[in-house]
């Protein structure tokens, strides 16, 4: 990873750190919606939108380090500052949905709800919350508009790394492509795979399913339980700050390392010791 361009280091550590969790907040925020788990989804769709408002920001010069944790209202201002003309000021009420629907209020009033509602004191049940008859279709929208903002503006297209469908745009700034195609999403979207029906037909089924601590009936113990619940084989994952350690250690610093790597510990919180352990490896110390 050391070996990339300094942008394409900078994409994959914003992708990996943000917009990946941001896309399973995302999916939680649109689950707990619809089954009614309403505190969950102020508190998911925050964490979404957060993330993706942070990964655009230090993709474009903003250093997202201290200041702003968890306020969505700061992060807000701070790119509406940052993108200018190509900031997400409004949202158009899709056309195939009802006008019951859908609230016509500024955006900031949505903004402002979410970072009220989605606070994190409402995971401990310290929060009210009211709904709304278009939240989830405003979060949709919000969100898929931020995401395609999860790219340096003025970094050009196919420099640094191929992407195929961008071709023509090869030469151009990547805000060419915000602008000019405003239903591409520059990075794949990551969507869980499986069926529903795994568990059961009910909600409930879930929480039953092979838990030999709240027994409902024997049915919930005997039936197959799918790889996940008691794989064979566990698995695991590496981090991708653990996986750039391990790339680090044992090699010479170059200039270069030290850049990349003073770029993601100015910008990004990874914690007080990764972060003294990182600059004593960049210090040979």
């Amino acid at each position: 990873m050391l070996d990339a361009s300094l942008t394409h280091f900078q994409s994959v550590f914003a992708d990996k750190f943000f917009v990946v969790p941001a896309d399973q907040n995302y999916f939680l925020a649109r689950f707990t919606k619809t089954y009614g788990l309403h505190a969950e989804f102020w508190w998911q769709s925050l964490q979404a939108v957060e993330k993706v408002l942070k990964a655009g920001l230090i993709l474009n010069g903003v250093s997202v380090k201290r200041g702003y944790s968890h306020d969505l209202e700061r992060l807000w201002d701070k790119h509406l500052q940052t993108f200018g003309d190509l900031s997400v000021r409004s949202l158009p009420k899709p056309k195939a949905l009802g006008d019951q629907h859908w609230h016509n209020r500024p955006l900031s009033h949505f903004i402002s709800r979410l970072n009220r509602m989605g606070h994190p004191d409402s995971r401990y049940g310290l929060v009210s919350y009211t709904n709304h008859a278009g939240d989830l279709f405003k979060l949709d929208k919000l969100f898929f508009e931020l995401r395609r903002r999860t790219i340096g503006l003025d970094w050009i297209v196919g420099k640094g790394w191929e992407d195929d469908l961008l071709r023509p745009f090869y030469g151009q700034p990547y805000r060419n492509v915000i602008e000019q195609l405003p239903n591409h999403q520059i990075r794949k979207e990551r969507i869980p795979t499986g069926t529903l029906a795994t568990v059961g037909t009910d909600l409930e089924d879930m929480y039953y399913a092979w838990n030999f601590a709240f027994p409902r009936t024997e049915g919930d113990i005997e039936k197959p339980a799918p790889p996940n619940v008691a794989p064979a084989f566990p698995g695991f994952r590496n981090s991708y700050l653990y996986l750039l350690w391990q790339d680090l250690n044992g090699k010479a610093v170059t200039h270069d390392m030290q850049g990349k790597v003073g770029w993601l510990l100015a910008n990004v919180m990874v914690g007080k010791e990764a972060e003294i352990a990182f600059k004593k490896l960049l210090n040979n110390q």
